[in-house]
């Protein structure tokens, strides 16, 4: 087992850790090491341009260096910033896109949008079961064996002491909790073969069997996002830290004047954005292909009483939907996008750019795909006003960012 002589980390790279720069060498990416720090390094696989090495030794610690609150820190695949102090997570998330966004014309991002909460703001953790045990997926290696995660909130937490405490069935494979921040109702999803009687201590729970989720024990989820509710329909997306996403929420629909017109919520989700945004007197058509999703967005419409002539929701593809709408010359004055990790792509962001809105709102939790994207209305038509990133997951390598474009 070789071990480097020291090194010292000049950066911190997005999911690769620290990066050190040794002269008349590739650069050597060093995951648990932080910049400012001299460390030394064992076990050096070289790639093609760089080289990935593990840390054997910190011998100069960075003012920044904390002790991570997880046993399982270092072991399981998530957190791998938990070593930081959550200010310093802050500033690097805001470089990385600024790093991003580097061969755009855009101004400076503005300082991240910190998450009220760092500890138990999780409202869904999955975890799959591995021989009866709950685990969590590893760095490297074999899924963790784990009782819990400190990063779930309370709800969530009782939930899954409720339903480990009744037994988790052999045919299981996958537990997923879901848990109000700002109500106490919780559901679990489950996944894999379940025959017998639930336990009487267990709380609402569903399983997927084959297309559609049944009920093992009646219950419903819901959350309050500001002062709207939503229902957490099963197998359906929502955003996990709910405290931050109201800042997200607020960030995304301040940017919508209020005389605004019609607008896209495109990726629509649940309605975190649409809902309010109809709320507050703006005709919405909100567009997501996840069926489940789009049911939780109707529901939230009823939940809140927007009125139906305020807001459409269609269950259709993003790209199929921009297609109807360019044949009909649908109009819309903002467009909000809020795609996947992987962006909306060529196609999707060209159909946007033809249907010339008056605004873009994309709202990205990949700011690399996210800059490939804008790029195309950047080329021409579209000035970027503001960048803004926002801390959905501390103590991970993911950053939110919310880019607001304006037509020339």
């Amino acid at each position: 087992m070789k071990t480097l002589d020291s090194i010292v980390i000049e950066s911190l790279g997005n999911r690769v850790g620290g990066i050190a720069r040794p002269a008349d060498s590739p650069a050597v990416f060093v995951r648990g090491a932080l910049p400012g720090e001299q460390v030394t390094v064992k076990n050096p696989r070289n790639r093609k341009n760089y080289t990935e090495a593990d840390l054997a030794s910190v011998e100069k610690p960075s003012p920044h260096r904390v002790m991570p609150f997880c046993r399982y820190y270092g072991i399981c695949g998530g957190c791998s910033l938990q070593h930081l102090e959550y200010s310093e997570q802050l500033v690097w998330k805001r470089r990385w896109v600024e790093k991003a966004i580097r061969n755009l014309e855009a101004p400076a991002p503005n300082n991240t949008v910190q998450s009220p909460e760092t500890r138990g703001y999780r409202n869904r953790v999955t975890f799959d079961v591995v021989h009866g045990k709950l685990t969590l997926h590893a760095f490297r290696g074999n899924p963790v064996p784990v009782d819990h995660c400190p990063l779930m909130n309370e709800t969530s937490r009782n939930a899954l002491s409720a339903l480990v405490e009744g037994g988790i069935p052999s045919g299981i494979t996958r537990v997923s909790v879901r848990g109000g921040s700002n109500t106490d109702t919780a559901i679990v999803e489950l996944t894999g073969t379940f025959q017998n009687r639930p336990p009487a201590g267990w709380p609402a729970v569903v399983i997927r069997r084959k297309k559609s989720w049944q009920h093992l024990k009646p219950g419903k989820m819901f959350e309050k996002i500001g002062r709207f509710t939503f229902t957490i329909q099963p197998g359906g997306f929502f955003q996990v830290n709910t405290l931050a996403a109201e800042k997200l929420v607020n960030t995304v629909t301040s940017l919508v004047p209020e005389s605004s017109g019609r607008v896209l919520d495109l990726y629509g989700g649940t309605g975190t954005f649409g809902v309010p945004l109809a709320a507050s007197g703006h005709l919405v058509t909100s567009v997501e292909m996840n069926r489940e999703a789009s049911e939780g967005c109707r529901a939230a419409c009823e939940l809140n009483s927007i009125p139906s002539d305020r807001i459409r929701v269609v269950n259709a593809k993003a790209g199929s939907f921009l297609k109807t709408a360019l044949r009909n010359a649908t109009s819309f004055s903002t467009i909000i996008a809020d795609p996947p990790r992987s962006g909306m792509g060529i196609e999707a962001s060209n159909q946007i750019k033809d249907l010339n809105p008056e605004r873009v709102v994309y709202v990205s939790c990949n700011p690399f795909t996210a800059s490939r994207d804008i790029a195309i209305f950047t080329e021409q038509r579209y000035t970027i006003r503001q960048v803004t990133p926002v801390d959905m997951f501390p103590h991970t390598d993911h950053v939110e960012t919310v880019f607001f474009m304006e037509r020339n």
